[in-house]
């Protein structure tokens, strides 16, 4: 059986799904170059279809993940308590709460009718079914998680007019314990303050968890909590002077909060109450469920500090966040539900190494387009890289099929070493980003317990980069440049089956050098998307960006 997933809005993309088995997924922009291209995937199809050698009436079906419209038996009861709750405790917020269905409405029929049309004119409509938003989200995690039965939770802006979802699902039943409304949104909460702290709203709440760590939380946090709070394992927006469902509109009062207060401090307020209150809406259903797992997935689980305070809930065993767990990620989601339906419970997702793969010939050929470099075919490119390493120079490394997801996994990453903590300011300022959060760490898995606190082989979570840990001493010492001033560090943990290249890298670098890990960052400019094509990496190489290339079986240098 073969499955087409699509999303089509904040990164729209594609997968293929094979014979229960993930083989190809992309997002679209990695081919347009426009930052979360929101457009018909177009070109992550055609690379997936192209990837299964097949044509598109040659698949079973396709599942759409990002709108399937406002579903009663599933939402309007919830709907229904929540407006009766609304206007006994907040009347004048009601105006609010119906803005934001009217603005779902006429925003979700525009992208839902892009992909009918689609499924129409390709002539597929037996083949086609479209999946709840927030169920395609808990799809995505639970499917391709390694646990049997879990706690899963999703959390984002909005989507299908819910902003919150907790389910427990097993491998033959599905249960959806609470469902939040898109008024009652913890996305929102943050992405009204990472607009507030002059960043971009649904792009940029990175920088604002980065923020925070150098902030007082204490002041504002009673701040937080008028805006935003938690009872009985719901969520409440409170609409208001303070709080409005959207990215957009504030209040003078809610700017007095930046004019009054450092940047700082609103920063540190906002990420702890984000962590306080899905900590606390998790611990109220694993005590309900009794779960000793928790899968994750929706943009709100790019927040890696709120991921580690999961893991330490007392019970839970171990967690899994979907490695692309914002909307992009809904294509796999849609394709996975489709499957449980059909009692395929789980998906085999062995990595997320799903993108191109350029041959030595394609990158040859890239490579003679330019006179102002210089490069060599090497069996073996470790040598050259530690060279470069001792050296202070910075590599870019690229290497077999490109990362789907938000988080670069050493196919299309920059390396450098960890001992110079100025390199989040100097190496930031070369890609033209603004950074508060420190550069993450890649490690070898036998070096991993040394480095992190309460680290375990099992912790599925940082083989994608997707959770933060506590430092050890030894590491806050011997990577600094790798470790937050709150003691934190966002791993990608190596071993010789997910990443043999890489894994010889860091192995060899550590004999010779005694280093526990290697910096390891997105192989991207500010407001770019990661790198596809070789010759993106490479002209990366002519404007600077990086000293050294390692490219498949090609190392190359610019002309000085």
């Amino acid at each position: 059986m073969i499955i087409l997933g699509i999303a089509n809005d904040e990164t729209a993309s594609a997968c293929i799904i094979k014979d229960r088995v993930l083989i190809a997924a992309a997002s679209e922009e990695r081919f347009t170059r426009v930052k979360m291209d929101n457009s018909w995937p177009t070109n992550a199809i055609d690379y997936c279809l192209q990837h299964a050698g097949i044509s598109l009436n040659e698949i079973d079906h396709i599942a759409y993940g990002w709108s399937a419209g406002f579903d009663a038996e599933k939402h309007l009861l919830e709907y229904f308590d929540r407006i009766v709750h609304e206007a006994q405790t907040n009347p004048e917020g009601l105006s609010i709460f119906r803005e934001r269905i009217d603005a779902e409405i006429k925003q979700d029929k525009k992208k839902r009718d892009e992909f009918w049309a689609f499924v129409e004119e390709n002539g597929l409509e037996e083949k086609a079914a479209s999946f709840d938003h927030h169920e395609a989200h808990a799809f995505s995690a639970y499917s391709c998680s390694p646990f049997v039965k879990s706690l899963v939770v999703t959390c984002d802006g909005r989507g299908d007019f819910m902003s919150f979802s907790i389910g427990y699902i097993t491998s033959d039943s599905a249960e959806f314990l609470y469902r939040g409304s898109s008024s009652d949104s913890l996305g929102f909460f943050y992405g009204r303050i990472t607009g507030l702290l002059g960043y971009r709203p649904h792009r940029h709440e990175g920088k604002v968890t980065g923020l925070a760590a150098h902030g007082d939380p204490q002041k504002l946090l009673p701040k937080m909590r008028e805006m935003i709070y938690v009872e009985n394992g719901r969520v409440y927006g409170k609409s208001g002077e303070l709080f409005r469902p959207f990215y957009t509109n504030y209040s003078e009062e809610l700017k007095d909060l930046i004019k009054n207060n450092t940047r700082e401090d609103v920063a540190a307020a906002a990420q702890l109450h984000l962590e306080e209150s899905i900590t606390e809406l998790v611990q109220h259903y694993v005590n309900k469920t009794g779960a000793e797992y928790v899968c994750m997935a929706g943009g709100v689980f790019a927040n890696v500090r709120v991921n580690q305070c999961i893991l330490e809930i007392p019970g839970v065993k171990n967690v899994f966040i979907q490695p692309q767990m914002g909307d992009g990620g809904l294509c796999i989601g849609a394709a996975a539900q489709l499957l449980y339906e059909k009692g395929e419970p789980k998906i085999q997702m062995n990595d997320v190494y799903l993108g191109p793969q350029f041959t030595d010939k394609e990158i040859l050929k890239s490579l003679g387009e330019f006179d102002d470099i210089n490069f060599e075919r090497v069996e073996d490119a470790t040598d050259h890289a530690i060279s470069a390493l001792t050296e202070n120079r910075v590599i870019g490394w690229y290497n077999g099929r490109m990362e789907f997801g938000p988080r670069a996994l050493c196919n299309r990453s920059i390396i450098y070493h960890c001992k110079d903590t100025s390199v989040n300011d100097w190496l930031n300022e070369r890609m033209d980003r603004t950074e508060f959060m420190p550069f993450a760490p890649v490690t070898l898995e036998e070096l991993a317990p040394e480095c992190y606190l309460g680290w375990k082989n099992d912790h599925i979570a940082s083989k994608y980069m997707t959770i933060t840990y506590n430092c050890t001493e030894k590491m806050a010492k011997n990577c600094p440049a790798t470790v937050h001033i709150d003691n934190t560090a966002r791993p990608q943990i190596i071993n010789p089956e997910n990443n043999p290249k890489m894994y010889k890298l860091l192995k060899a670098y550590y004999e010779e050098t005694g280093g526990l890990s290697l910096i390891n960052t997105s192989f991207n400019r500010h407001e770019e998307p990661i790198v596809n094509k070789p010759a993106e990496a490479i002209d990366a190489l002519r404007q600077g960006m990086i000293d050294l290339l390692v490219i498949g079986n090609y190392v190359a240098e610019k002309k000085l």
